[in-house]
């Protein structure tokens, strides 16, 4: 299969997901469960429950994927992934909320394996955060819900602290080698946090939290998905350096139109909600979003695309206004062809190993493309993206790095603004 088939296979595979009845129906369905998730709070016991009914829901779809695949049903087994990829985002914003939209600590405890399938040992996980739940009125997380908590089997937040339990399975657990592993990675990575700087191998990593109100064009994304409702497609150019569209798929004249925003610009960023059908943890998830459920949910399960198209070259001047300079990939002849020999699953961690460089004279720091999903996707402000560019390059300027192999993970010290 090339390139120009598996992609057309791909829209073609969405597009029966999104107009499968069965599909629907368990949308339907979600949707309160979503909801509910929404109305929790921090509630411990509310979310518990909440809890459960994604346990018993995540093992039901599990057990149907097999079975389509067993049947070599592309399409159940499509569905079945996709509902299985909703249940983890309700749980992944549980987790976002309850951890204070905390995005450093919610990274870092995403940077580990994950088991990826849940097997009735879940229930033992359950009784064990019922009891914590009544004991220490704390709120519990079984962590096997959610694509970013992988330390541990239970993650408890209390008032003032936060603590991982690992409790899979037998009188000899305690000691096995898999929670004594555990145990010191949580150590770690608590220390880290407490300290703001660790040493990994060669290189020297640092929590940077920026001191800026960040802001973000969602009000006007709202709109936008409030008129594509209406009239199934809708843009708006929200500045010179981005465009929002949203196209709302129920309608027969949902799609895009033929010239779209910033055609004709060399360099250009297109992204939009289902590129994140797969979470990741770097993305907030679309249920702490502030538009209506319905919306959330919409963008969540595929019925709203919301596309964003950000302007490098625009982009590019704008980081000029704050003293620096962004400089884009340039990538050689060899990897453009690699790129477009492999499959569309293996271009995503191409397109993460190339570097952006942001540089202030001879300093510099170096970003991921992922790192622009925060306009893209999050609908953040770009000048509160290089307000951070610059507070970081400040620190970078002043303070003497042992070494220039450092990574850093930022943060805003008010994010939560953004949420709530």
């Amino acid at each position: 299969m090339d390139i120009s088939s598996e992609h057309n296979h791909f829209i073609d595979l969405r597009a029966k997901i999104l107009a499968s009845p069965a599909y629907k129906e368990r949308c339907a369905l979600l949707f309160d469960l979503f909801q509910a998730s929404r109305e929790a709070g921090r509630d411990p016991n509310r979310i518990l429950s909440i809890q459960i009914v994604l346990v018993e829901l995540l093992l039901l779809f599990q057990t149907k994927q097999s079975e389509f695949k067993n049947e070599n049903n592309e399409i159940g087994v499509a569905i079945a992934k996709h509902l299985i990829l909703i249940l983890k985002q309700i749980a992944d914003s549980i987790v976002w909320r309850a951890l204070g939209y905390d995005r450093v600590l919610i990274q870092l405890l995403a940077e580990h394996h994950s088991t990826g399938y849940l097997d009735d040992t879940v229930f033992s996980d359950f009784a064990t955060a019922q009891q914590i739940v009544e004991q220490e009125g704390a709120i519990v997380i079984i962590n096997d819900l959610t694509t970013i908590l992988r330390h541990g089997d239970l993650t408890v937040i209390g008032k003032n602290q936060m603590s991982v339990l690992e409790i899979k399975y037998g009188k000899a657990s305690a000691n096995n080698c898999r929670a004594i592993r555990q145990r010191k990675n949580l150590n770690e990575l608590i220390n880290f946090l407490n300290k703001g700087v660790r040493i990994v191998e060669n290189r020297r990593d640092f929590i940077f939290m920026v001191d800026v109100p960040p802001k973000t064009y969602e009000s006007i994304a709202a709109e936008v998905i409030n008129q594509a409702r209406q009239h199934g497609y809708y843009h708006a150019m929200v500045s010179d350096c981005l465009a929002i569209e949203a196209i709302w798929l129920k309608n027969q004249k949902g799609e895009y139109p033929q010239k779209r925003p910033f055609n004709g610009v060399e360099h250009i960023m297109r992204s939009h909600n289902l590129d994140v059908f797969k979470p990741k943890s770097r993305i907030a998830p679309y249920g702490i979003y502030r538009f209506d459920n319905q919306s959330c949910f919409d963008l969540i399960s595929g019925n709203i695309l919301l596309a964003t198209t950000l302007n490098f070259d625009n982009l590019q001047k704008r980081y000029k206004l704050f003293g620096l300079s962004l400089e884009l990939p340039q990538p050689s002849q060899q990897e453009v062809k690699k790129y477009q020999s492999v499959p569309m699953a293996e271009r995503k961690k191409l397109m993460n190993s190339c570097k952006f460089v942001v540089r202030d004279g001879k300093n510099w720091i170096s970003k991921t493309p992922d790192f622009f999903y925060r306009i893209g996707l999050e609908l953040l402000c770009e000048d509160s993206f290089i307000q951070a560019d610059r507070q970081l390059m400040n620190y970078v300027i002043n303070v003497d790095l042992p070494d220039k192999n450092a990574r850093f993970y930022i943060g805003y010290k008010n994010e939560r603004e953004i949420w709530i």
